[in-house]
């Protein structure tokens, strides 16, 4: 089991540094008025939050397997269907979060485009 718990961790690790890695960044590096900060800032953080829920759905997801094949598995596969959809909607929820990252940057270099011309 630890091992299996390191893997789901692995699999999300690089996502959670990313979504990290733009937060400390937008925190430091922008100003609090900046155009396009405040949407770039909650779309990073829809995606640390999915990253971090998708990873506590695989370990839930692990946890039942195991306890599953352990006692029989009667209900098993009501279960993985039930932590597969939460899994796709964290996923769902990721890619939103990272649209509205990409729109807030957008909105940035519009802003400065037009400052510059």
């Amino acid at each position: 089991m630890p091992t299996q718990l390191l893997t789901m961790l692995a699999y999300q690790l690089p996502e959670l540094l990313a979504a990290s890695l733009v937060l400390a960044l937008l925190r430091i590096r922008t100003r609090t008025g900046a155009p396009g900060r405040r949407l770039a800032v909650a779309g990073a953080l829809v995606v640390l939050l999915a990253s971090l829920l998708r990873l506590l759905a695989s370990l839930g997801q692990g946890w039942v397997l195991a306890r599953g094949m352990a006692g029989g598995g009667e209900s098993l596969g009501t279960w993985l269907a039930l932590y597969s959809a939460a899994v796709m909607l964290f996923a769902l929820a990721s890619a939103v979060g990272l649209a509205v990252l990409g729109w807030g940057a957008l909105r940035a270099i519009s802003a400065a485009g037009a400052r510059a011309a």
